[in-house]
């Protein structure tokens, strides 16, 4: 049986402010999820990102301690995408802020079929608090853009969203003509020799160990609960 709720028109391309109560307890209402006409789960979550030092938090998964994701969860029949956007991601994480845009809607596949839809939204992040709903079951710990793709790569879905965010290379400011003028000016292509090559092949083999690299490094980027 189909939820009440379908997606019958499309959401709203801009977010206004939206604001929810930060409650002690996180609801459990999967009975009340929003499904589209598919019957395809509609789940919703933020990306909290600190524009100054230009970094998100990702949190531990409840299934996979050692995965990390975004704050996420089912979209309800009483409340708006952005709604739950945010009550997820005070529940799972324990963050406030204010939603800036909305990344997009993207698909999370199991066994090549769409387990669910996630409308994942851009937050900007305004507060981390030490008590929330869930912050005995979660880890959350600060990544930068580079660590976060490595982190999630094996949640294809949240890579488009954060490829898509500000922390994206993409959505840097670009540097003043002249000043790029000047760098080319003092940089000049280095010839190739066999120390450059048994460099970049020393590099390659170090990929294999990027997960234990990125692990020794969020040792110290723990967020304390």
């Amino acid at each position: 049986m189909m939820s009440p709720r379908q997606l019958s028109t499309p959401p709203p391309e801009e977010s206004t402010e939206t604001s929810i109560e930060y409650t002690k307890k996180a609801r459990h209402g999967h009975g009340k999820d929003v499904t589209d006409s598919h019957n395809i789960r509609q789940v919703a979550g933020c990306l909290a990102i600190d524009p100054i030092t230009r970094r998100c938090i990702l949190i531990s998964s409840s299934k996979n301690p050692e995965a990390w994701v975004i704050p996420k969860g089912g979209w309800e029949i009483d409340e708006t995408q952005e709604e739950a956007a945010l009550r997820e991601t005070w529940e799972e994480a324990g963050l406030k802020g204010r939603i800036i845009r909305k990344l997009g809607v993207f698909v999370e596949r199991a066994n090549k079929r769409i387990k669910a839809h996630h409308w994942i939204f851009e937050m900007e992040l305004y507060e981390i608090a030490k008590k929330f709903p869930e912050r005995k079951k979660r880890d959350r710990r600060w990544f930068t853009y580079e660590e976060a793709m490595l982190a999630t790569q094996n949640n294809p879905y949240i890579q488009e969203a954060i490829r898509v965010s500000i922390l994206s290379p993409a959505h840097q400011p670009k540097k003043p003509l002249q000043e790029e003028e000047a760098e080319s000016d003092l940089s000049l292509p280095p010839t190739p020799t066999s120390t450059a090559i048994t460099a970049a092949t020393a590099t390659t083999e170090k990929s294999n160990d990027a997960f234990q690299t990125l692990q020794k490094l969020m040792e110290n980027t723990s967020i304390s609960s």
